[in-house]
């Protein structure tokens, strides 16, 4: 049974790929999902790395888009041109919006009107007609209001909320608001997962992730292993949903 973390962070400098291989390989993980480190301070050129390692390892790369949500950080002046998103398999999208992580109380400061302007400008727009287009999925980290219109206004898109919404406003405020919508999963990185939960809102839901180097993947793994779920549920956790969403079945 092939295993897909779902959540990885590289880097040039801070997270080389030889390091984070070490570590995956000691937990028995066979592919990633890749995608730059929010801390990295060359956030553009990770981007590049990513790719670079994608093609060399077989690992799947996400772009980064967004900022530090531990600092002012933003390290683009603009949304990317549609057509870099191309030689990429998804998009990690990482508090462009919001200025921290929501951890349920989070004032952000942006109406509802706001919001909306703010998710459907030109620019914007753009980006996720592209997204579409291509068949991509989007990792989603935002504040809880920006997401819930984001989910909303973009019914087409392939949503994935990592750590079970849990930097999204909180995990159960996050399964209770848009938890059943049919475009949005779960990647369960420094959250619990259990048998009520697939249950309640399917299999095809979740996928296995660790959000290295914050999370452990033997941890996560091992939780997945844990489940009293069927073989066929297992593969879909570990590898059958991402390569699902990627386009890679």
């Amino acid at each position: 049974m092939e295993i897909i973390d779902a959540h990885v962070h590289i880097g040039r400098r801070h997270l080389p790929m030889e390091k984070v291989q070490g570590v995956l390989d000691r937990a028995g993980v066979d592919r990633a999902v890749v995608f730059a480190d929010p801390e990295s301070s060359d956030i553009p050129g990770d981007n590049e790395y990513v790719l670079e390692m994608a093609r060399n390892t077989g690992h799947i790369p996400f772009i980064y888009i967004g900022g530090n949500a531990y600092s002012q950080n933003r390290p683009f002046p603009h949304l990317p041109d549609p057509g870099s998103l191309e030689p990429y398999r998804g998009i990690k999208w990482h508090c462009w919006f919001t200025p921290g992580h929501d951890f349920g109380g989070t004032y952000l400061g942006m109406d509802e009107g706001q919001i909306h302007d703010a998710l459907t400008e030109p620019r914007m727009k753009a980006i996720m007609d592209k997204v579409m287009e291509m068949g991509i999925p989007v990792n989603f980290e935002e504040h809880f209001d920006v997401t819930v219109q984001f989910v909303d206004l973009y019914p087409d898109a392939r949503i994935i909320l990592p750590h079970m919404g849990g930097l999204n406003g909180g995990s159960q405020r996050i399964l209770a608001a848009v938890g059943h919508k049919p475009n949005v999963c779960f990647d369960i990185s420094l959250a619990g997962i259990s048998e009520g939960l697939i249950q309640e809102f399917g299999v095809e839901k979740f996928l296995c992730g660790s959000d290295y180097p914050y999370g452990s993947p033997s941890w996560s793994v091992d939780r997945v292993r844990k489940l009293n779920v069927t073989e066929e549920e297992k593969k879909a956790l570990f590898s059958g949903n991402v390569l699902s969403l990627t386009g890679l079945e």
